[in-house]
C-alpha cells in the first residue's frame, strides 16, 4: 500500500511538472527507507540487531547503492555543472567503503550522543525530537572534523 501512494504522490507531481524527476525521487525514498530495507530482509529469513554496527551498514549500503543508481539514471538529465561532482557507475569498492564511513560516523555520533552528553548532564530520550536534532548536529560537527582533518593532510 505504502508503494502505490509513493508512485501515486511522486507520479502527479511528475506529471504536473512534466519530468520524471519527482518520481524517481519518490522510488528512492520508498526503496531505501530503513523500514523497506528491515522488511525485505525479514522476507528472506534475515533479522538485523538493532542499534548495531550492522545495521547501520546494511542501510548505508542500500542508501549508497541507491544514490548511485540515482545519479547514474539522473545522468542524461543533470545539469552540465552538476555531473562532475555526482559518482558516475562507482566501483564496488567505493560504494563499500561509503557505506562504512557512514556507518562508522552513525556508530560514533550515536555513542557520543548516549553516553558522552550525560557526562555534561545533558540526558535525552532516545525517541524524542531533541534526540534526533542533537543526534544530527553531532554527525555533522563530526564529519566536517574528518573532512578538515582530511583536508589539512
Amino acid at each position: 500500500m505504502s508503494f502505490i501512494f509513493h508512485v501515486l504522490f511522486f507520479g502527479l507531481i511528475a506529471g504536473l511538472l512534466r519530468t520524471r524527476f519527482p518520481l524517481d525521487l519518490g522510488l528512492f525514498i520508498f526503496f531505501t527507507s530503513e523500514r523497506m530495507t528491515e522488511w525485505a530482509l525479514r522476507k528472506v529469513g534475515i533479522r538485523l540487531v538493532p542499534d548495531s554496527l550492522g545495521e547501520t551498514f546494511v542501510h548505508s549500503f542500500v542508501w549508497g547503492t541507491g544514490a548511485s543508481i540515482l545519479l547514474t539514471h539522473w545522468r542524461a538529465a543533470a545539469p552540465a555543472w552538476l555531473v562532475p561532482l555526482g559518482l558516475v557507475d562507482p566501483p564496488w569498492s567505493m560504494l563499500v567503503a561509503m557505506a562504512v564511513g557512514c556507518a562508522l560516523l552513525t556508530a560514533v555520533s550515536t555513542a557520543v550522543v548516549r553516553r558522552v552528553l550525560p557526562w555534561f548532564g545533558i540526558r535525552l530520550a532516545r525517541d524524542s525530537l531533541a534526540w534526533t536534532i542533537t543526534y544530527g548536529l553531532v554527525g555533522f560537527a563530526i564529519l566536517g572534523l574528518v573532512l578538515l582533518v582530511l583536508a589539512a593532510l
